[in-house]
């Protein structure tokens, strides 16, 4: 989310393109050969007209599969399949809370069968539709009045036009009422806002506040609260009072270090008390990426005492595209029945005008406590295309459950500018200061 990206003509050739991995040694029939992904993971044939699958006599990896996202109104089906991962064998000690309740303050629910939900996106099962949310460049929102001008309006530093102040993060929450929340960049200030929806469905938004740092981690919820990271602390906000002024920061320890630039994410475990997990750092670069598991104890159903239980590299199979590394939002879900925990890290190609019209990842990973250290196992991933005005996942994306205990997938558009950019690529130039953000979400069909 740093740098974005960097726009010149001659990357016009990257558009839609990402880099090939190693080869990887697979066979057909019985007869073995190798050539580079993304071909592992996605249907092709070669001799006699088998599918492709990964050799028998290698050690088995996580499987990455590609889709597309549809567009509006395309037919069209992505010519992907899935690789069923083996089952990985660990004493699991820590587990989610399978028994909450939508509308629960401090509780998201579970979802059943994690796995296949996300085979089931990755062989390309989800409808995606496009929605919005409304508001008026220049009117003061409450708690503080503060305007869309002062958070929204980042500064076009790039080329055509497009800010490089964006939205940070973007998620469904348990409330009707209040559907939607987010956070956004800003060269000083940047902010969090809540949406509401009214009687006939409409999005608009209802609370903005300024953040005390210009660039606020990806949001989150967990129960009535929504939680981003800022200057070492996690911040809660009562979602059903979107215009109180009250917040409450629980700051991490200075003896402890944190990142947030690759997500955030909560859930409630079976203790009671709530595992808080962050990814970082969120640029795309060679340093090490990092988890961090955080135990959060509640006192009268309130965040109360945030403790670091440790954190753990994270790697990701060789044969992997380099990009699945990194991650720019998280999701954390609890599995139904099994008690089992899950992340969803988020990311997508962010050079070029790949960043424009690219490809956005999504990498399933599962908890597990080797040794009693919590970490990360990579299990699958799949590849969805993103597109700058509404479905940015190099800017925002997160997974929610509905009641139904399905998965969701949302992605977020990455910025707007008043006076529109050049080519159109953010919109048309607001009229009469109203203006709208434009987000995308795909459920099962």
């Amino acid at each position: 989310m740093k740098k974005v990206f960097y726009l010149v003509l001659v990357v016009v050739v990257q558009i839609g393109v990402a880099k090939p991995a190693p080869p990887v040694v697979h066979e057909h029939n019985g007869r073995s050969h190798k050539h580079s992904l993304p071909t592992i993971g996605v249907k092709h044939r070669h001799g006699g007209g088998q599918v492709g699958i990964l050799t028998k006599n290698t050690n088995r990896k996580p499987a990455i599969t590609r889709s597309v996202i549809y567009d509006d109104n395309s037919h069209t089906k992505p010519k992907v399949t899935t690789h069923i991962q083996s089952p990985f064998a660990t004493n699991l000690l820590i587990k989610g809370d399978t028994s909450c309740k939508k509308g629960d303050a401090d509780c998201n629910v579970c979802a059943s069968n994690i796995q296949q939900q996300f085979a089931r996106a990755s062989d390309g099962k989800l409808k995606w539709r496009k929605q919005s949310w409304h508001f008026t460049w220049a009117k003061s929102y409450p708690p503080f009045g503060v305007k869309p001008l002062d958070i929204f309006d980042g500064d076009p530093a790039y080329p055509l036009g497009i800010p490089n102040k964006h939205i940070q993060g973007f998620a469904r929450t348990n409330s009707e009422r209040f559907p939607f929340v987010g956070t956004h960049s800003h060269k000083s200030k940047g902010g969090v806002f809540v949406v509401s929806r009214n009687s006939s469905g409409k999005n608009n938004l209802v609370s903005l506040q300024q953040s005390n740092s210009g660039h606020p981690s990806g949001v989150q919820v967990i129960g009535r609260y929504l939680v981003y990271g800022s200057n070492g602390a996690l911040v809660f906000k009562d979602i059903n009072s979107p215009n109180s002024k009250h917040i409450q920061r629980i700051q991490i320890s200075p003896r402890e270090k944190y990142s947030f630039g690759g997500g955030l994410g909560l859930l409630r475990l079976s203790n009671n008390n709530l595992l808080v997990l962050t990814s970082g750092p969120g640029s795309q670069d060679n340093h090490p990426r990092y988890n961090y598991f955080y135990h959060l104890k509640l006192k009268n159903g309130v965040p109360s005492n945030l403790s670091l239980i440790n954190k753990s590299q994270f790697s990701i199979p060789k044969q992997w595209p380099k990009l699945l590394r990194f991650s720019e939002n998280l999701s954390l879900i609890t599995e139904c029945g099994t008690g089992d925990i899950y992340s969803v890290h988020t990311t997508g190609d962010s050079k070029g005008l790949g960043a424009v019209t690219g490809n956005g990842y999504w990498r399933l990973s599962k908890l597990i406590q080797p040794q009693g250290k919590l970490s990360l196992y990579p299990l699958s991933a799949f590849a969805v295309r993103q597109n700058m005005p509404n479905c940015s996942l190099s800017s925002a994306a997160t997974v929610s459950v509905n009641k139904k205990h399905q998965l969701e997938f949302y992605c977020h558009g990455y910025a707007k500018d008043p006076s529109g950019s050049t080519f159109n690529v953010l919109g048309s130039p607001s009229r009469n200061g109203q203006d709208k953000f434009d987000f995308k979400v795909g459920t099962f069909y």
